[in-house]
């Protein structure tokens, strides 16, 4: 059941339904998820290297970025660790390169979850326990992340997670500009230079209307999108496709406001879709930020799953 270890800490591997996904301790990174028929549905990292940024990783208790790291909660201002040094920002929040706890049972787990206690540092004087659970079955990978004040306090929280999305299983360098992209979204953030928040427009304005299929080639994202489209069953999806019709999805529910969506640079093996409770700088602005009061719990989901035909 678990691994050997490696830089990114021991690994648990879960498969069901013909899906199989591995999980590591650092971050509960998920780094492999494979699809019935074979397909790599995500970027892969790999076992004896440091993972390569926050890929794969739980964001919290932000993600994205926070303005020069400094923030002010309830009349009290706080400082946390600047990580972007050339934006001076605090990115990904403070549990991305911490070691979880991985609990599975069984010699051939279909589920496993990740458990993290957040100690007060005086950047984030507040107590939070999470708990992550990741579970395969018919119908793709299901995480479901918990998050508990255990302080006395007010604590101030966001949510997100950041794996890349691979539509037909080819991660070579060039791929995403094989592929389509379908989202339904209604807006963007658009940002200054420090790719912080300055206002939110219409996607018709970015010319880049993703509700309809439209090609990833030659298009550069690293975009925040809002205004999601939930359907009567108060759920969404973004695609991405290739011409064959087989791809790869994210879907999630009302709790998820916004997606991040970065297509990997001048890499572009795989396109990042990021489910995020509150946008960058979501402790300045307060836009949909979650304050949990002593002993709440909040619990957010999404599902990563092929995609066998359009």
């Amino acid at each position: 059941m678990v691994d050997g270890l490696s830089p990114q800490g021991r690994s648990v591997r879960i498969t069901g339904g013909g899906y199989t996904a591995t999980i590591y301790e650092v971050g509960a990174n998920l780094s492999s998820l494979t699809a019935p028929d074979g397909r790599d549905l995500i970027l892969s990292v790999s076992e004896s290297q440091i993972r390569e940024g926050s890929r794969g990783a739980l964001l919290a208790p932000w993600p994205n970025r926070l303005e020069d790291g400094s923030y002010t909660f309830e009349g009290e201002t706080y400082q946390v660790p600047v990580n972007e040094i050339d934006r001076n920002n605090a990115n990904h929040g403070l549990v991305d390169w911490q070691r979880w706890a991985l609990n599975a049972e069984g010699d051939q787990p279909s589920s496993v979850c990740a458990s993290l206690d957040l100690l007060p540092t005086p950047g984030y004087p507040f107590r939070l326990s999470f708990e992550a659970i990741y579970s395969v079955d018919k119908n793709g990978l299901s995480v479901s992340v918990s998050a508990t004040n255990r302080g006395a306090e007010n604590a101030p929280y966001a949510l997100g997670s950041h794996p890349y999305l691979v539509a037909d299983g080819n991660t070579a360098e060039g791929s995403v500009d094989e592929w389509t992209l379908c989202a339904p979204v209604r807006t963007f953030l658009e940002v200054n230079d420090r790719m912080l928040p300055i206002a939110e427009k219409p996607v018709e304005e970015l010319r880049l209307d993703v509700r309809e299929e439209i090609p990833l080639k030659d298009l550069e994202l690293d975009h925040a999108f809002g205004g999601i489209e939930f359907d009567e069953t108060g759920s969404a999806c973004v695609r991405v496709l290739s011409d064959s019709g087989k791809g790869a999805g994210i879907s999630f529910d009302r709790d998820i406001r916004w997606v991040q969506m970065y297509s990997d640079g001048a890499s572009r093996r795989a396109l990042a879709v990021e489910p995020m409770t509150a946008p960058a700088n979501a402790f300045i602005s307060g836009t949909n930020l979650t304050v949990l009061a002593p002993g709440d719990t909040k619990t957010v989901s999404w599902r990563v799953y092929s995609i066998e035909s359009r």
